[in-house]
């Protein structure tokens, strides 16, 4: 009995720790397109929704304040 609960905590911890993670890693590609003229908000929510996709294409972006 006690051994599952401790299991439990375990998972918990760890999820909570994950989407602390996910929710840091989200402001880089913000960070990146906020720079190039895009924002902010936007982008944090597509790069914690679908962090990689966003990296990507925060890189692949051309700069709106150059237009």
């Amino acid at each position: 009995m006690m051994f599952e609960n401790d299991m439990y905590i375990a998972i918990e911890l760890l999820v909570a720790c994950g989407l602390i993670v996910l929710a840091l890693l989200a402001f880089w590609p913000a960070l990146k397109a906020y720079r190039k003229g895009r924002d902010f908000i936007k982008w944090y929510l597509f790069g914690l929704f679908v962090f990689p996709a966003a990296l990507i294409a925060s890189f692949i972006i051309k700069d709106e304040r150059d237009e």
